[in-house]
């Protein structure tokens, strides 16, 4: 039970005709979807998640040309619901994000700041990528004009280059520092808690950097790692060794190597993806080697100007 799916069905089965009917030449103009927050936006919505903000509903986009139109369309849609009751209706809670009736641009802008979009590169690094990874999610069922598909093919074109490489040279740093540096030094001190800290950290940075590698925006961290598993580029790999690591719950000198082995391994796959897309040439074990080379590679004067474990 999808809430993506059953919000699609919905639409097309009891919303889509008498929206059709009641607005024939707007119509050619609207634009309908789920797409933004919520877990069935992403396609992880399960029993779990149906206890607040989850159930059929759908955003109605419409062009800048068209906004008097709105308050009509927000009644209509009022109207198809209370006549139309659907079996799972959405629910709200105080914190849950409200799906309505817009104009593409401000739906844009409410998620990532820009109407149509980022252009410079100082504006693509303003914006959280998760709000990008919710930008683009989700399901257009409809988009007549095309206006609000021509934003999201944009942001589904990724980060400019040059932003990418000092993600990932950035990353490569904080992934050396972590896992080849001073996770073994934590250990040595038996200071637990800071190894933990250090291991999640570790953790956290090679998830983004598949995410970088794989040109996909990571989502918000509650479905990062899931998502991650789902990537074409190291995903399975790099997925099974950090499982490994977060199931680990003693730090007895077997388990500990255990733990060393997957970090390295997880640190190879890596260069050696970053070779393979000629980012990186070095055949160095440390990944700090990498992310300077990554970061000598920018042609912005200013993201290069930066040092490499800054993005």
């Amino acid at each position: 039970m999808n809430g993506m799916e059953l919000s699609r069905r919905y639409f097309f089965d009891v919303a889509e005709p008498p929206l059709r009917r009641a607005y024939p030449d707007l119509y050619e103009r609207l634009a309908a979807g789920l797409v933004g927050n919520g877990s069935e936006c992403f396609g992880y919505d399960d029993e779990i998640s149906r206890d607040h903000d989850w159930g059929v509903d759908f955003f109605l986009w419409v062009p800048e040309g068209d906004r008097n139109a709105i308050p009509a369309l927000r009644e209509w849609k009022d109207r198809l619901f209370a006549a139309n009751p659907p079996a799972f209706p959405r629910t709200r809670s105080q914190y849950g994000a409200g799906i309505g009736v817009m104009t593409a641009g401000d739906f844009y802008k409410s998620l990532i700041g820009y109407p149509d979009g980022p252009d410079e590169i100082q504006d693509w690094r303003r914006i959280p990528e998760e709000n990008l990874a919710m930008a683009v999610n989700g399901g257009v069922f409809i988009d007549n004009g095309g206006f609000f598909s021509a934003t999201r093919r944009k942001l589904l074109g990724y980060y400019p280059e040059d932003l990418r490489k000092k993600k990932l040279a950035a990353r490569c740093m904080a992934i050396a520092q972590t896992g080849q540096y001073n996770l073994s030094r934590c250990y040595l001190r038996q200071d637990w808690v800071t190894f933990r800290s250090v291991l999640t950290r570790f953790s956290d940075n090679v998830i983004s950097a598949a995410f970088l590698l794989n040109r996909i925006y990571r989502p918000y961290y509650k479905w990062a790692y899931r998502k991650m598993t789902e990537l074409p580029i190291l995903g399975t790999a790099v997925g099974v060794k950090l499982n490994e690591i977060a199931r680990l719950c003693t730090l007895d000198t077997q388990s500990y190597k255990a733990l060393q082995g997957d970090v390295a391994e997880i640190c190879a796959l890596l260069a050696e993806e970053l070779r393979r897309q000629q980012l990186a040439f070095t055949d160095d074990w440390f990944l700090t080697t990498h992310g300077e080379e990554i970061q000598n590679s920018i042609q912005n004067d200013f993201l290069r100007s930066l040092p490499a474990q800054y993005e």
